[in-house]
């Protein structure tokens, strides 16, 4: 026969793994919802969502995103040493938009957005997606884009 004890504790484990199961799984769901395609990050756009674009400033004037509303805050910087994250991304993100401003977050491939995507949501950012496949799928799709026009001095000729 089998104690009492030895059930109790059967039921509490089973209970705690029940618990662990259903944390991993429903912690993984937010992320499967973050990224989107660039069709439906026009769509959101148009509807007054602002487009966060986090590649670097060169990057940028090259062409980008055209939508009411377009910020541009690096989330990589080059540097002699190579590649390193901004380390006042947050602070700069911060400084435009607030953590319910509804954001569409794009990079040249979508890599960087995903990681910048991921620190705004974890730092409390409220609505928050990440456009997959970025600029370039962007500019496949044939959607509208800006390209700065800079003034270039004589010795840049």
């Amino acid at each position: 026969m089998v104690s009492s004890h030895v059930i109790r504790s059967f039921l509490l484990l089973f209970v705690v793994y029940v618990y662990l199961y259903r944390t991993s799984f429903s912690n993984t769901e937010p992320e499967a919802n973050i990224t989107i395609d660039v069709r439906q990050a026009q769509k959101l756009l148009d509807s007054g969502y602002t487009f966060l674009d986090v590649r670097t400033v060169e990057e940028f004037e090259k062409g980008h995103v055209d939508s009411e509303k377009v910020f541009n805050v690096p989330y990589w910087l080059y540097t002699p040493h190579g590649q390193v994250i901004n380390p006042n991304f947050l602070k700069h993100v911060s400084s435009v938009c607030n953590q319910t401003d509804r954001l569409v977050v794009g990079c040249k491939s979508g890599v960087r957005s995903l990681y910048a995507t991921k620190v705004l949501v974890s730092s409390g950012f409220k609505t928050v997606k990440n456009m997959d496949g970025g600029y370039i799928a962007w500019v496949n799709k044939s959607f509208p884009v800006i390209v700065e026009h800079k003034q270039l001095k004589y010795d840049e000729l």
